[in-house]
């Protein structure tokens, strides 16, 4: 054997292809919980998504039904000055009440009211919250849901 010649024995071939191994293990282990928290990031973000998209859906929902329950309840009587917002307002919460809707909409409140010019369409604005399920363990998360729905007054002569 000359000098530029080194014998490599089994026990030296062993504790290098140990430490190689280890050394890479290591490495996967980190891959592995990264990947892992970019779906479960990714999971998070799609259910926060979900959630706001049906909150949305059902206070849209609610707005249609308080702004038909506002022109039934609120219509003038005949010869009567055309309907205020306060009273259109006034309407849309009783029938929020009503229907315990604050119950199922954290922050349910009405926003904004009202009629056209020519007295025949009421405009109601609802907003509540929506909270993110998943966020919730780590910080207070919620989005604010608005809906807007119109409903027209039906005057019979």
């Amino acid at each position: 054997m000359g000098i530029w010649e080194r014998r490599i024995t089994s026990g030296d071939l062993r504790c290098r292809l140990h430490r190689e191994l280890a050394q890479e293990s290591g490495q996967t282990t980190v891959l592995i919980l990264g990947m892992v928290s970019i779906v479960l990031m990714l999971a998070a973000v799609i259910i926060g998504a979900s959630v706001v998209n049906v909150e949305s859906r059902q206070l849209l929902s609610e707005a249609d039904a308080a702004a038909s329950a506002a022109a039934l309840a609120a219509q003038p009587a005949p010869g009567a000055a055309q309907l205020t917002e306060q009273q259109i307002i006034a309407a849309a919460q009783a029938y929020l009440t009503e229907a315990e809707a604050h119950h199922r909409h954290p922050g349910l409140e009405v926003t904004g009211a009202s009629i056209s010019p020519a007295g025949e369409t009421i405009t109601v604005e609802l907003r509540a919250d929506a909270e993110l399920p998943v966020l919730r363990w780590v910080l207070p998360a919620t989005v604010e849901v608005t809906a807007e729905s119109h409903a027209r007054i039906s005057v019979n002569r």
